[in-house]
């Protein structure tokens, strides 16, 4: 059963999200019947963008937070991991298909998360 799926199908490394989303859209497009064909419409510009959306989106989600917070959050573990942020964004949303992240990054992730809860908590009672 395994020979029928592609070579790099079930790969772990850690490639690039860009590079890995690039060559499947060369697969797809190579694999297409030619009326078919077009060129992709975006830019890596705009695919870094809508990474950095969508790793924004999972950070709210994951820890209940508003837009801004999600992304100091992303920022954080960028500086924590020594990995840019594209990076972290692009392994935040393979994560989400795959499964598997860096267990440094998750860890990482988990203390951003929750240093950023803490600093919206009050502090003290409630002043009247």
């Amino acid at each position: 059963m395994q020979d029928l799926l592609p070579a790099d199908r079930g790969r772990t490394d850690d490639r690039d999200p860009a590079q890995a989303a690039a060559t499947a859209m060369t697969r797809t497009v190579a694999t297409a019947p030619a009326d078919a064909r077009q060129e992709p419409s975006s830019t890596p510009h705009e695919s870094a963008d809508m990474v950095m959306h969508q790793a924004v989106g999972i950070v709210m989600a994951l820890g209940r937070l508003p837009a801004h917070q999600a992304r100091s959050v992303l920022t954080e573990v960028s500086q924590r991991a020594d990995i840019s942020p594209l990076r972290i964004a692009g392994l935040l949303t393979a994560w989400t298909s795959c499964g598997e992240l860096n267990l440094g990054i998750r860890m990482a992730l988990e203390e951003a998360i929750r240093s950023q809860r803490r600093a919206t908590r009050p502090t003290g009672p409630a002043a009247d």
